[in-house]
């Protein structure tokens, strides 16, 4: 697949799968370790409006990223979905201003919920897109990500996840990347 359609298929991918709107106040935050590499992510929504940071180290760099982005509740058909879009700040190699758009949602179901986003990023048109599903009474949610840009990287991984704590916020994270071969782990707080 030609790198420039990778984004809208991630895009696509939450769009379709996105079955109830998400938007929500709430914080996350997120800590991996890999062999050669760290991954940080947090963020934050109020209201409409959402801020994150994206901070990584891996093999041959370190980047960092920041985005403030402006939320819309819209209906696909009958599927309501949460969009964002807003503009964002990349430190790697230099700074780089970029745009932006997400697509979310999350269904509730009797057995848990189901999670679904998907975002592009204009700068390396970067890519981003989760489908999360997570079982209530065990307390574990198993999901698949991809991720990649226009600079040759792409990634999928299986994340398996397990709550601790009495109100659940709190989740141990291990997950396997396909491309690299590589099992990672870490920990994650969801207040969403």
């Amino acid at each position: 697949m030609r790198p420039c359609f990778r984004p809208l298929r991630a895009l696509a991918i939450a769009l379709c799968l996105a079955p109830a709107a998400a938007r929500a106040d709430g914080e996350f935050a997120q800590l991996d370790f890999g062999a050669d590499d760290l991954t940080a992510v947090a963020s934050f929504t109020r209201g409409a409006v959402s801020a994150g940071a994206v901070f990584s180290t891996y093999e041959g760099g370190e980047g960092i990223g920041f985005s403030i982005t402006g939320g819309r509740d819209i209906s696909l058909g009958s599927q309501p979905v949460t969009l964002r879009f807003g503009p964002t700040l990349s430190a790697g190699d230099g700074l780089e201003l970029g745009l932006k758009a997400v697509a979310e949602s999350y269904v509730a179901t009797d057995w848990g919920g189901v999670f679904a986003i998907g975002e592009i990023n204009s700068i390396d048109t970067a890519y981003f897109a989760m489908l999360e599903a997570g079982h209530a009474a065990s307390g574990t949610g198993l999901a698949l990500v991809l991720t990649g840009d226009d600079t040759g990287y792409e990634e999928q991984s299986l994340v398996l996840s397990r709550s601790i704590g009495l109100d659940g916020d709190l989740r141990l994270r291990m997950g396997y990347r396909l491309q690299a071969r590589e099992l990672f782990v870490g920990v994650a707080i969801n207040t969403f």
